[in-house]
């Protein structure tokens, strides 16, 4: 009951980082030390079905309970306090790189993963800084090219959103088809809404498959690319702040200080052993 519960939370926090636009839901999963058993779970749904999909029911559950209950929270907090918001996120990721780099050199460190690490950052900075938007046109009638458009971009976002550190509505964003998507949702237009759904499960599918084996065979290697997406993240987050021209000083600045440190603080906490091993001791008593 107790593992149901936490993987329920697990989602609800995962849930709350897809909420909010250009965080990436895959960073919160690594966060909370989840990342591995989802991939997994998901790349072997159909030899090992019942502890599967038992797993991301759960993690499904929690991720729509929190968008149903706190959308509108972080619509609020988005609208009064943007910097500080996402200064929070920040804080977290930062939090959380112990973690990801006691994964990454938990066998003898070789200097040659770093290579991984430089080339997923230089990913990041480059789809940060040198990728232009595309155009945003709000298409409502499904043709034969636009079907072909929405299953390859759906499963490229499924793709990158399963990827620590990037997001999967920058994808939608990046091809001029965020707010095409976005609407056909509103407006429930189903048959717009298939592609998107069958190009989801394909990019989810094929990205877990990928990462899973990627795990087995080059751990350290891939540990060293998810480093690098995350620490790219930092930069990504504070150029959309940027966009939102949300950089001020004074008291919000003091309050998206102190946000980022309660952030780092929490993230850092829950993803570290000795703590979660005295929070359930404590819990048990």
């Amino acid at each position: 009951m107790k593992s149901i519960i936490k993987n329920i939370l697990c989602g609800m926090v995962i849930g709350v980082a897809n909420i909010v636009p250009g965080i990436s839901g895959g960073t919160m999963m690594v966060v909370l030390d989840v990342f591995d058993t989802l991939v997994y779970s998901i790349s072997h749904i159909r030899t090992e079905f019942k502890k599967s999909s038992s797993f991301l029911l759960q993690l499904l559950i929690g991720a729509g309970v929190a968008v149903l209950l706190f959308s509108s929270l972080i619509a609020f907090l988005l609208d009064r306090q943007y910097m500080a918001t996402n200064f929070f996120f920040i804080g977290v990721i930062v939090g959380s790189i112990p973690l990801i780099w006691g994964k990454a050199t938990q066998d003898r460190f070789k200097m040659v993963h770093l290579l991984p690490c430089l080339m997923t950052l230089g990913i990041m900075l480059f789809s940060v800084f040198g990728l232009p938007s595309g155009s945003s046109v709000i298409m409502r009638e499904l043709t034969p090219v636009l079907f072909f458009q929405l299953l390859i971009i759906g499963a490229v976002a499924a793709f990158c959103m399963i990827i620590p550190g990037l997001s999967g509505s920058f994808v939608m964003l990046l091809f001029g088809m965020y707010d095409t998507i976005t609407t056909a949702i509103a407006e429930l237009n189903i048959p717009v809404l298939i592609p998107i759904g069958v190009g989801v499960l394909i990019g989810v599918w094929l990205g877990s498959v990928l990462i899973d084996g990627l795990l087995k065979r080059y751990p350290q290697a891939t540990y060293f690319s998810i480093f690098g997406f995350m620490l790219g993240s930092i930069p990504a987050i504070l150029d959309k702040i940027r966009i939102e021209n949300a950089f001020v000083g004074g008291l919000p600045l003091v309050i998206g200080i102190l946000a980022l440190m309660i952030g780092g603080v929490i993230s850092f906490l829950f993803s570290n052993e000795k703590f979660k091993e005295k929070l359930v001791a404590a819990v048990r008593k």
